[in-house]
């Protein structure tokens, strides 16, 4: 009995520190949705919970801040310097999904501005080239 309580116990240990190791090296990805990355975040939270790690919910949200992108660095300074009271995960997943939301249209705006102010310059260039063009004659000014 004692044999096999050192072996599944070893086991355990293994397994907690896989998903300790998935836990704190987990990066979420361009193609992935804050939602889809937070239940990911959650899954591990819990797998180690049930294996009797207890996490403090400071240190869960210092993990997911940890885990996102740069992108979102406005939003965790946002929640650092004004001391927002999160008083769970899924109330913290609720305010990265407005977050995320509110990127996204930040992001489309921006490309929009981009283009179209690349092809007014473009416009521009092409409009100069043709003046400079009529004016000038191959002659010289001011005679002989």
């Amino acid at each position: 009995m004692e044999h096999l309580e050192k072996t599944f116990g070893k086991q355990d240990h293994l397994a907690c520190q896989k998903i300790s190791s998935s836990l704190f090296s987990a990066k979420m990805h361009d193609s992935t949705t804050i939602h889809d990355h937070m239940m990911k975040l959650t899954k591990l939270f819990s797998r180690l919970e049930n294996k009797g790690t207890l996490f403090e919910l400071d240190f869960k949200i210092e993990i997911i801040f940890a885990s996102l992108p740069d992108a979102y660095s406005s939003f965790i300074m946002n929640v650092h310097m004004n001391k927002v009271v999160v008083n769970n995960v899924s109330e913290l997943t609720n305010m990265l999904i407005e977050a995320e939301s509110t990127l996204k249209k930040n992001k489309v705006v921006s490309l929009v501005t981009e283009k179209s102010s690349q092809g007014s310059k473009n416009k521009k260039i092409k409009k100069r080239t043709k003046k400079s063009k009529k004016g000038s004659t191959g002659v010289k000014e001011g005679g002989v």
